[in-house]
């Protein structure tokens, strides 16, 4: 990390902890440099213009008193939804740290202009970053025959063969728009109630009709 992204960062990890304050260990062990270094950072930080306050104290550190970066972002939670679910495809590739750090920063954006959505945001994220939204993600991507084990409302859980065709939200829940070889129909499964997801590697046939255009997304599980 270059002393301009480090920069930044100690900026969103201000922001992230408000209204608490940080103490320059803390920021230190985070970024992985020393003391010292926080604090030549947080010189620079007030000599550019942002309003960083030390809190004196056994507690005391450093805080943020104006919510603002060096660059801030406009997006809104739909952009943000979709570049956080794009992070967190990948966690334990090469770019994982700098996709955490991405991600860090696109939730202190969010919770600055918009904590409720920042909020929801954070719960979709820990909903779509484990394996089985992996596996979808890839499934849906090269067209993948997934074997899912899905927990229907009543507790049963069953096993069903799908070809994966999109990844979608509605009402703040996320779903799986596939056609389940069980049933031979299109059906939309949720995201929450998925037990385990297993790539076959089986690649799924064109199919014609467009589960959106027959209005059979309505029907979920």
């Amino acid at each position: 990390m270059n002393r301009t992204e480090r920069l930044y960062a100690v900026v969103e990890l201000l922001r992230e902890a408000a209204p608490e304050a940080t103490s320059a260990a803390e920021l230190a062990t985070q970024l992985s440099v020393s003391s010292r270094t926080i604090e030549r950072d947080i010189t620079t930080l007030q000599e550019a213009g942002l309003t960083v306050h030390s809190a004196p104290g056994r507690n005391g550190g450093y805080l943020l008193v104006e919510d603002h970066g060096l660059s801030p972002l406009h997006i809104t939670p739909a952009e943000a939804a979709a570049m956080a679910v794009a992070l967190a495809r990948n966690p334990e590739g090469p770019l994982a740290d700098a996709g955490r750090s991405a991600r860090r920063k696109l939730m202190a954006a969010m919770a600055a202009s918009d904590p409720q959505a920042a909020r929801h945001l954070a719960n979709r994220l820990q909903a779509l970053g484990g394996a089985v939204a992996a596996v979808l993600q890839d499934a849906v991507a090269d067209q993948e025959v997934v074997e899912l084990r899905y927990r229907s409302p009543d507790g049963t859980v069953s096993t069903r063969l799908v070809e994966p065709i999109g990844l979608v939200t509605r009402h703040r829940v996320w779903y799986l728009l596939a056609w389940c070889r069980t049933v031979e129909d299109h059906r939309s499964f949720r995201l929450d109630r998925l037990e385990e997801a297993r790539a076959t590697g089986e690649r799924a046939p064109d199919r014609e009709g467009d589960p959106g255009e027959t209005g059979r997304t309505t029907r979920l599980f």
